[in-house]
């Protein structure tokens, strides 16, 4: 399995990539085709496909850092399992 923090950052800042690196991006993590693979469906070399994923990846990384949705659903899972079952049936409600 590719990495899921990245497939997870995708599906939360996917649309704030570029087209080139949203699409990219979808076929690498959520295709998951390789990068040979992508670069023949694109017709570049596999080291742009490379480059186009490393910056789209620096780009979720960055949004993560100051938007925080990634982080902040962490923190609210981790409390939900202080709850107990009801309470925690109703967060999960709200939440949704």
């Amino acid at each position: 399995m590719k990495d899921l923090y990245y497939a997870n950052l995708y599906a939360v800042y996917g649309g704030l990539l570029t087209d080139s690196q949203a699409d990219i991006t979808e076929s690498y993590y959520g295709l998951d085709l390789s990068l040979s693979e992508i670069a023949a469906e694109k017709g570049v070399t596999r080291q742009a496909v490379a480059d186009a994923l490393k910056k789209a990846r620096a780009q979720m990384d960055k949004f993560e850092s100051i938007i925080g949705v990634l982080r902040l659903k962490k923190a609210v899972a981790d409390f939900a399992q202080t709850l107990p079952e009801g309470e925690r049936k109703k967060l999960i409600e709200i939440l949704e």
